[in-house]
């Protein structure tokens, strides 16, 4: 295993090209708005540094020196390259393993080694014990524990550990390499994740941190089932939720731990292998859809009691966030007469989203080609328009686009069968943690739709809302609305939900539903007719300005509140 093998990483090469200090995140930094940032900390500890990003979590500890042999100046020899330092367990840490119900046989069919590695916390070169990572893109690492809670890093692991030997059954999927050695103990293959549970809430532009998952979609779209066997606390649970959102929650179960255990090592120490396997024996599915039993629904409904239900997100207008906000699990039909500002107002909506709240998006823009579209939004990104006198520079339009690339994905508006649609929805969740997904508009969806039947209409729309909860997005669809006659005043009625031509299913099976129309003096008119949900929005209008040549949406100059939304509370109003 060579060094060069090794450290075949932009962050790692950004570390040894750096002086201790802060400096820009190779793995999170383009993909930001605020790409500037110095997130990535750096900590000089002889001839070896430590790195963490503050952002994306990245971490790890890499050799300063070409020569990892060559002398230092405070005298410590440096450690030797990983091809080396690594060895065959000693007795110690067979015993260390056997205390947590680990045989020796076990430890070394998994490929758990031995070496000696600095240990910041201690201020010195201990023994530790090793596990090797074979990353996809062929780097390799080595994640390190000194047996007391003290752990470091060889190289980025960025893989399921041990993936690459699963040959099809159930997967299950553990927190930590002891959890995999406790069910590797009991005849069970599992696998554990590089990185661990999240100390909080997932973040909701985490994609780089779980992008392990695309990386061995394969695998994971060949098991019978996905097992996940993560600790049962609140990181444990985050990262369980997060797994079960991007790869399916119908493709996955949930394993119940005893009362007195956190992970399945406890299990395995306190009841031993049979508990355990009786522990994946009544592995339960993930509430989805049919059947269940209330109590499958207990813990869920104890938070929510106590924690309140999710309010959406805001887009910080006013009189915008009064009658409507984005919330994930839900599906927003959005309908409008032609020329009225449809497509304009979701992608400076979606744009906000992704700026104030680092939703990714994903975009399927039949009417507008994906290179204009993705011009509009660095328009809205930058603040400038991308054409006419006043238009951004090209920097800042390469600034723009960086930030599009990190933040969008795009469905090829070349095939709009709607199982296509759906698939690569799924793909995107899994591979880019996209939270929202725009169909820009509904009739150039084709596929399981018949002409004029109002049941496959139906069936289409379900079908969306069904993808919204399975894989907790939000999906707005544009529909045109059918042909409306001028009233006797001269103007033409802002449709509703039941206006939309083909169904009164757009109202009746959408959680949301709004209008956009074009009022006088370059103004904009939202009217939400639908609000599934009180505590999100309510029925009611919001006038905006709209400056059409950087396509953004604003408070009116005069007669609206003008005022920032952060302590709007629908509760309260």
């Amino acid at each position: 295993m060579a060094e060069t093998e090794i450290f075949r990483d932009p962050v790692v090469e950004a570390v040894r090209g750096s002086s201790q200090g802060r400096v820009r995140c190779p793995s999170c930094s383009p993909h930001r708005k605020k790409n500037s940032e110095k997130t990535l900390s750096i900590t000089v500890d002889g001839d070896w540094a430590l790195y963490k990003c503050h952002h994306c979590d990245e971490s790890g500890r890499v050799p300063l020196r070409d020569n990892w042999m060559s002398p230092v100046e405070n005298g410590r020899q440096p450690s030797s390259p990983v091809s080396n330092m690594t060895k065959p367990l000693d007795e110690s840490q067979i015993e260390y393993l056997g205390v947590r119900g680990i045989s020796r046989e076990t430890a070394e069919s998994c490929g758990v080694v031995s070496g000696d590695i600095w240990i910041r916390s201690r201020n010195a070169e201990v023994k530790c014990i090793g596990f090797p990572y074979k990353n996809e893109d062929g780097s390799t690492a080595v994640k390190w524990r000194d047996g007391i809670k003290n752990f470091s890093q060889s190289g980025t692991a960025k893989t399921l550990w041990r993936i690459g030997e699963f040959s099809g059954g159930d997967l299950v999927v553990c927190e930590g390499e002891i959890d995999v050695l406790s069910f590797a103990e009991a005849g069970v293959f599992s696998t554990s994740v590089p990185n661990g549970a999240p100390l909080g809430e997932v973040k909701q532009g985490s994609s780089k941190k779980f992008s392990y998952l695309w990386d061995c979609k394969d695998k994971i779209e060949s098991a019978d089932r996905v097992i996940l066997a993560t600790d049962r606390d609140a990181p444990g649970n985050a990262l369980a939720d997060e797994i079960a959102r991007r790869i399916g929650k119908a493709r996955c179960w949930r394993v119940p731990f005893p009362e007195d255990c956190k992970d399945a090592n406890d299990v395995l120490v306190k009841h031993g292998t049979p508990t355990l396997l009786k522990c994946l024996e009544d592995a339960t599915p993930w509430p989805v859809s049919g059947l269940r039993n209330a109590s499958e629904y207990r813990d869920e409904a104890i938070e929510l009691f106590n924690g309140g239900f999710d309010k959406g997100i805001k887009c910080g207008i006013y009189d915008l966030d009064r009658i409507f906000r984005v919330l994930p699990h839900t599906l927003t039909v959005v309908t409008g007469v032609p020329g009225s500002g449809k497509s304009a107002f979701l992608t400076w909506l979606s744009s906000s989203l992704a700026s104030r709240s680092d939703w990714n998006c994903a975009v399927l823009s039949a009417e507008t080609s994906s290179q204009v579209h993705i011009l509009q939004m660095a328009a809205l990104y930058i603040g400038k328009p991308f054409r006419g006198p006043n238009k951004m520079t090209e920097e800042e339009l390469r600034r723009g686009l960086d930030w599009v690339e990190g933040q969008f994905v795009f469905l090829d508006e070349s095939d709009t069968d709607i199982q296509s649609v759906i698939d690569r929805a799924h793909a995107a969740v899994l591979r880019n943690g996209v939270r929202l997904l725009i169909i820009d508009p509904y009739n150039f969806l084709t596929g399981s739709i018949e002409e004029g039947s109002v049941a496959s209409i139906n069936k289409l729309l379900v079908s969306l809302k069904t993808l919204a909860v399975e894989r907790g997005i939000a999906v707005w669809l544009v529909a045109h609305p059918t042909k409306l006659y001028r009233q006797s005043d001269g103007r033409v009625p802002v449709p509703g939900g039941y206006d939309v031509s083909g169904s009164a299913s757009f109202y009746n099976v959408a959680d949301s539903g709004l209008t956009v129309s074009r009022a006088e003096n370059g103004k904009s008119l939202i009217t939400c007719w639908k609000a599934r949900f009180p505590w999100v929005g309510q029925p009611g209008e919001a006038m905006l300005d709209f400056d059409v040549e950087v396509g953004t949406f604003s408070a009116l100059t005069f007669g609206g509140h003008g005022i920032d939304a952060e302590d709007l509370d629908f509760d309260a109003d």
